[in-house]
């Protein structure tokens, strides 16, 4: 802001009405223009206002004052947006989605199913399903495969034939390539049981049946 003014200027400055409930810091864009043209009318005639000081600072607080109101604009867009989501979002709940993982919940005489996806064909695969303790209590043999998605489903047997418990199982695709034995990532079908909101960015969040929670936007295919 200009610096020097006449007595007359500054009391003409002390003499313009705030807005109410606003300090001069928090003024709009016409609260500004007025001051200065009081400050031009009652200026000093030997110290006169520099014109190009006046543009300078009526642009930088059009700059400013543009930003904010952009920046209000995407705040409103932004939480539009969120809330849209969310209703969507909302829909999901009881519905099955395939995420990428490799924990699958099963349920008293359900099953678990899922994908593999294998970047190159492969000479075998072998899905292996393990349960919370770390003991492997079924193998799936698969052979040889394609590159690309294979889809799987354990039945909830173990090996031994009789059924596992309901609960939590971890899912191994276990790939051989040539001579090398590799893991290969999978997706799992699992059940969305209910919808948050992330407390830190406030993204979408799905709560799936096997514990987990996931973003919305990691949901490869809805079922």
């Amino acid at each position: 802001m200009i610096s020097e003014t006449s007595n007359s200027s500054q009391a003409s400055l002390q003499s313009i009405p705030e807005t109410s409930g606003r300090s001069r810091s928090d003024m709009g864009q016409a609260d500004f223009i007025a001051l200065m043209l009081a400050q031009m009318k009652n200026q000093d005639p030997t110290k006169p206002l520099d014109p190009n000081e006046f543009m300078g600072q009526l642009a930088q607080f059009s700059t400013v004052n543009g930003i904010q109101e952009l920046k209000q604009s995407f705040d409103s867009l932004a939480s539009v947006m969120v809330s849209d989501q969310s209703i969507k979002a909302a829909g999901l709940v009881g519905h099955s989605v395939m995420v990428p993982g490799n924990s699958g919940f099963l349920e008293t005489g359900g099953a678990i199913s899922g994908q593999a996806l294998l970047d190159s064909s492969v000479t075998d695969l072998n899905i292996k399903i393990y349960d919370q303790q770390g003991a492997l209590v079924r193998t799936i043999p698969m052979s040889a495969q394609a590159a690309g998605r294979v889809s799987f489903k354990w039945d909830g047997f173990m090996d031994s034939g009789d059924p596992a418990p309901p609960g939590n199982y971890k899912i191994v695709a276990e790939v051989q390539v040539n001579d090398t034995v590799q893991e290969a990532a999978l997706e799992i079908r699992t059940q969305v049981e209910s919808v948050s909101l992330n407390p830190y960015n406030g993204g979408i969040l799905l709560n799936l049946d096997n514990g987990s929670t996931v973003p919305w936007e990691s949901i490869q295919t809805i079922l």
